[in-house]
């Protein structure tokens, strides 16, 4: 793939900061960066958004909205208030859109933290609409609905996104999370207005940790040349991010990661 169709996201490379992130994205040839909120928490976003346009790099998502299922109304509320906070940061960013990691369950009940999470969705949609700032739902592995989301399929976040039937909200499809999928060919096809975010890691054995056993695209079993012209076939026309938590690459000098990320991406086809 074209590197100017692509964007580091700054979890890649964790441990670089901001002001390498953006020297790494530049190096390489990136055309943007996704932002996960305490890569520019220092400085504030509204100094992140100058340097970055500076640098010509494009925002093409921000990490993270939701946490919508909360125990008591003191903790919603506090959660509805970053929440609004991060749709502004967004804005001041000028973002493609602001991830939404929905929550796990406060207790046991998923169907009421599935409840609560279309709810909170709702409830952001008027600062959304008035921020200018898309909201993407991202659907989590299964093996994480305990700790990250209770929205653990693209069927899931696609009938949520058309029961909340807002322009404004719509879908972050991760490769690491949904590439198992047997309906995903299908699912993608059904929201083809809905597609706000394309992210790739790859699936590597043995999982040592749920989050952060992720490969760079290649490394491991997922056909993320398939992948991606999936998402092209739906319509998706935005950055596709490589976003790799990964141990193995956590512990390697930024500049070595971003380099793998970087000659892989460029192993990927640009999609007919």
């Amino acid at each position: 793939m074209d590197l100017a169709h692509c964007s580091l996201n700054s979890v890649t490379v964790k441990n670089a900061s901001f002001s390498r992130l953006i020297e790494l994205a530049t190096r390489h040839g990136f055309g943007g960066v996704g932002l996960w909120r305490d890569a520019y928490a220092g400085n504030g976003a509204a100094a992140a958004a100058r340097d970055l346009r500076k640098a010509g790099l494009r925002v093409s998502s921000v990490c993270r909205g939701g946490a919508f299922p909360q125990p008591d109304e003191t903790s919603r509320a506090a959660a509805l208030a970053d929440n609004l906070r991060a749709i502004d940061e967004a804005r001041t960013l000028d973002a493609d859109c602001l991830v939404l990691v929905c929550g796990a369950a406060a207790g046991r009940d998923l169907a009421a933290a599935r409840n609560q999470i279309e709810d909170g969705i709702a409830e952001l949609v008027p600062h959304a609409d008035e921020a200018g700032v898309r909201l993407a739902i991202e659907p989590m592995h299964p093996m994480m609905v305990a700790d990250r989301s209770a929205i653990t399929s693209l069927t899931e976040a696609v009938d949520l996104v058309e029961r909340l039937a807002s322009p404004r909200v719509g879908l972050c499809v991760d490769s690491y999370h949904v590439f198992w999928d047997v309906n995903l060919a299908g699912e993608l096809a059904r929201a083809p207005e809905a597609l706000m975010s394309v992210q790739l890691a790859d699936w590597v054995l043995p999982i040592h940790g749920q989050l952060s056993s992720r490969g760079m695209p290649g490394e491991g079993s997922i056909d993320l040349p398939g992948f991606v012209q999936l998402t092209r076939k739906a319509g998706y026309r935005g950055l596709v991010e490589v976003e790799v938590l990964s141990d193995r690459w956590w512990a390697t000098d930024p500049a070595d990661t971003a380099q793998a990320a970087a000659d892989a991406l460029r192993e990927i086809p640009d999609p007919s």
